[in-house]
């Protein structure tokens, strides 16, 4: 093999090693985006219909008792499930 052959080999060699880390990378930061969103989505959810409902069924018992109480909760995740 002449030297110019070889040294095209190592340059592209070069390029193939930084074309898979860039992939892996990429494909690394989805995955860890899947991973999070649930946690992210499940949270927000939490903050609004907390904020929503106004913490009024603070009491479980007052709560399982009282249907206005019972039908804002559900109001509530109407409105944050939207």
């Amino acid at each position: 093999m002449s030297e110019a052959a070889l040294k095209g080999t190592g340059e592209e060699a070069w390029r193939w090693a930084i074309g898979v880390t860039i992939a892996a990378l990429a494909v690394g930061g989805v995955v860890a985006a899947i991973l999070v969103m649930p946690r992210a989505v499940e949270a927000n959810n939490r903050a609004c219909i907390t904020a929503y409902a106004n913490d009024l069924h603070a009491d479980l018992a007052a709560f399982a008792q009282d249907p206005a109480w019972q039908a804002q909760y559900v109001e509530a995740i109407t409105a944050c499930s939207r």
